[in-house]
């Protein structure tokens, strides 16, 4: 199974009215979290060169480890995902990587709001609000394959009334990278 999942910049009236149609169409909240992501340098590969991505992210003080695979159908970010509770211990956990030989490369901090939207497949809609960089929108849905994945996030991003809008193909890290460079 592969995450597909689009991200799209968003204005504040753009934000707003998002949130007012998600009500519309019976969209239910499934969380409202800041969320600290770490993500790690591998001691012999370059991640930016190969787009994969291994993160630490700390959330209500519980931490999940993510690997994320390269980009399969850019500009929509879908690809593999292996994701998995870690408990709470931070500092161990951070010690167990650099341990490896990994490396804390960078922080990216967010406020992120999380809907559930109803329909024929599993939609989660997260309105984030991040550190350094403003708001933005990722929808993410569950595909077989890419094609399955590109049609899935179309249909949504019709049926939201986001259909005009250019998705980012970056991540928030590859975004705030740009930034300070």
């Amino acid at each position: 199974m592969l995450e597909a999942e689009v991200k799209l910049a968003l204005d504040d009236a753009a934000a707003r009215a998002l949130r007012a149609r998600l009500a519309a169409l019976g969209a239910t909240p499934h969380g409202s979290h800041a969320q600290a992501d770490t993500y790690f340098a591998h001691p012999q590969r370059d991640f930016r060169a190969t787009d994969e991505a291994l993160r630490l992210r700390s959330e209500g003080g519980a931490l999940r480890v993510t690997y994320k695979g390269p980009k399969l159908d850019p500009p929509r970010k879908t690809r593999e995902e292996i994701e998995f509770p870690l408990g709470t211990d931070h500092a161990t956990a951070t010690a167990l990587l650099e341990r490896l030989g990994f490396r804390p490369a960078a922080v990216v901090r967010k406020h992120r709001d999380e809907l559930l939207l109803p329909g024929a497949f599993p939609v989660t809609v997260a309105i984030d609000t991040v550190d350094g960089l403003g708001t933005f929108c990722e929808i993410e849905v569950a595909a077989d394959d890419v094609a399955q994945g590109r049609a899935r996030l179309e249909e949504v991003l019709q049926h939201l009334g986001l259909g005009g809008v250019a998705p980012i193909a970056e991540s928030y890290l590859e975004l705030l990278a740009a930034r300070t460079r």
